[in-house]
């Protein structure tokens, strides 16, 4: 069941909202590159206090789906130019969340999380996760 505003009252209203700006992005209804409402826009829109809004924002920004340009505003994250990477018999491909060292190495948006490839001859490659395809040999 839900409210006037379109919300349901069992499920916490800034994961509705993060859920409703994440379904628009995949829809392309914003647009990788695309300014994201602003927070007085989607508190006045939705009828919701500027801590639900900042709370999904914040959400979607963890997720990579989102940045922030200082002093321009907040955008849909724009795809960026993808690496395929293969991996051999013997390979090990490991998901993991960066440190800050490794976040600044390897250009990660904030959330994004690094594909770490230890191959068996023991050399080890790092990738951002959303700039990268791994296939099988």
């Amino acid at each position: 069941m839900s409210d006037e505003s379109g919300f349901d009252p069992d499920v916490a209203t800034w994961k509705q909202l993060a859920d409703r700006l994440r379904q628009a992005i995949r829809s392309g209804r914003l647009a990788p590159g695309q300014r994201v409402p602003t927070e007085l826009s989607l508190t006045q829109e939705y009828q919701l206090s500027r801590l639900t809004v900042r709370r999904a924002l914040q959400q979607l920004r963890s997720e990579g789906l989102i940045v922030v340009v200082q002093s321009r505003g907040t955008f849909v994250r724009g795809e960026r130019e993808r690496t395929t990477v293969t991996v051999g018999k013997g390979d090990q491909v490991q998901a993991r969340m960066p440190d800050p060292e490794e976040r600044r190495r390897y250009a990660l948006h904030e959330g994004e999380p690094v594909i770490v490839v230890t191959r068996t001859n023991g050399n080890v490659e790092a990738y951002g996760a959303h700039s990268v395809t791994v296939v099988g040999a």
